[in-house]
């Protein structure tokens, strides 16, 4: 088993468990720069999930979460690419992600997190997938088109989550669980081929009771969308999703007499969604049962990357001063871009106003309201004094 954490013997009360699965090198589809072709479903190898799981990997088991970890599984198959980048791949301690290691391992994930109700689960996954549903997906393995059923080296999104919920067998699985899938939800041409594909179970799902779960699921791409992955690099929804639990947090909560910043499925959504439009990379989807479970505390307010606009740009004259102050009136460093109207910047969650000094300005400076700022926007954050000139 690819067991590369295991703190279950020092861990008192609720902990979190992670399977993380990177499959870049699939055995039998043809290299990343070879001509993809119909008899291997029109699919290459890949040289960027490995990594972007190994990413997540690391971020997950570094950075504090809501919870003590307890576990961590972990299956890569990486590309010779990757292991060039990131040498480290190869001495993670990771199984293969094949069909049957992903079984044995998602098996124990689950023996794991079923003695607690209050533990915390997080499933990601990078690789080839298909669309098999609106919340559901085929993902596939390394051993994908291995002689035998067409997609018997594969497993159903559905089934994974239909397997974790509370059951007779599993009264007290985990009730916080989370599910980030960065894979492709084209619907392949190839499928329509055949009358009937199935997908073996990894877990026999039983009838469940009251399903209770806060049990988010994001995919990196919406419906018949194709995911992005970078030759050799962590793919987008790796590098949002990092930067989205680094800062993804909107709202200050009192928590054992700490103010802290919690980090939730919406909040997460709303950070992916804005490095996707900065990068003009389209949608992500957010769905299962979401709820307002938090994945992670900030200790303090998080960066946001804020746009400013003031108009009209060319009839304020030079000098034109627009600055930026906290809420205690202090000038933001290096933020006063004297003779600019528009601007970006990077500052801490909080209480603004922008000031404008101008000759112009019938009442200089004209100061705006306060404004408190998290990445919810909305941007850019404008300001026109057009009615204001002399």
């Amino acid at each position: 088993m690819a067991l590369v954490i295991d703190n279950r013997a020092t861990v008192n009360g609720p902990g979190v468990h992670l399977l993380i699965v990177g499959v870049s090198d699939y055995l039998n589809l043809p290299g990343h720069q070879d001509m993809p072709r119909e008899e291997t479903w029109f699919l290459n190898k890949l040289t960027s999930p490995a990594l972007s799981a190994f990413k997540i990997h690391q971020f997950l088991t570094r950075g504090p979460l809501a919870l003590p970890l307890k576990t961590a599984r972990l299956l890569l198959s990486p590309s010779q690419v990757e292991l060039n980048a990131a040498p480290a791949l190869a001495t993670a301690g990771a199984g293969r992600a094949s069909r049957a290691e992903f079984e044995v391992d998602a098996l124990a994930w689950r023996e794991d997190a079923k003695a607690n109700p209050g533990d915390m689960t997080i499933f990601y996954f990078s690789g080839h997938g298909m669309q098999r549903g609106p919340e559901d997906g085929v993902l596939m393995l390394e051993d994908f088109l291995a002689p035998g059923g067409i997609l018997n080296k594969c497993f159903e999104v559905s089934d994974l989550k239909a397997g974790m919920a509370p059951s007779r067998t599993f009264p007290d699985i985990a009730l916080t669980q989370f599910y980030f899938v960065d894979a492709c939800m084209a619907r392949e041409a190839v499928q329509t081929k055949y009358v009937s594909l199935t997908v073996p179970e990894v877990f026999s799902a039983e009838l469940n009771i009251v399903d209770r779960r806060w049990a988010p699921l994001i995919f990196s791409a919406v419906d018949g969308a194709v995911s992005l992955g970078l030759n050799g690099k962590p793919s987008h929804f790796a590098e949002a999703l990092t930067l989205a639990l680094e800062r993804g947090a909107e709202e200050a909560v009192e928590l054992n007499g700490n103010t802290v910043w919690p980090v939730t499925p919406l909040t997460i959504k709303t950070a992916v969604d804005l490095y996707y439009s900065k990068h003009k990379l389209g949608d992500v989807k957010l769905g299962g049962i979401v709820g307002q479970p938090v994945i992670r505390y900030l200790a303090g307010p998080p960066d946001v990357d804020i746009s400013v606009v003031v108009r009209p740009p060319d009839g304020l004259g030079n000098p034109c001063g627009v600055f930026l102050f906290d809420d205690n009136g202090v000038p933001v460093p290096d933020c006063n871009p004297i003779e600019r109207t528009q601007f970006e910047t990077t500052v801490k969650a909080g209480i603004y106003r922008i000031s404008v000094d101008s000759a112009q300005l019938r009442a200089s400076p004209y100061r705006s309201p306060s404004k408190y700022l998290t990445q919810k926007g909305p941007w850019p954050w404008q300001h026109n004094v057009t009615s204001l000139l002399r």
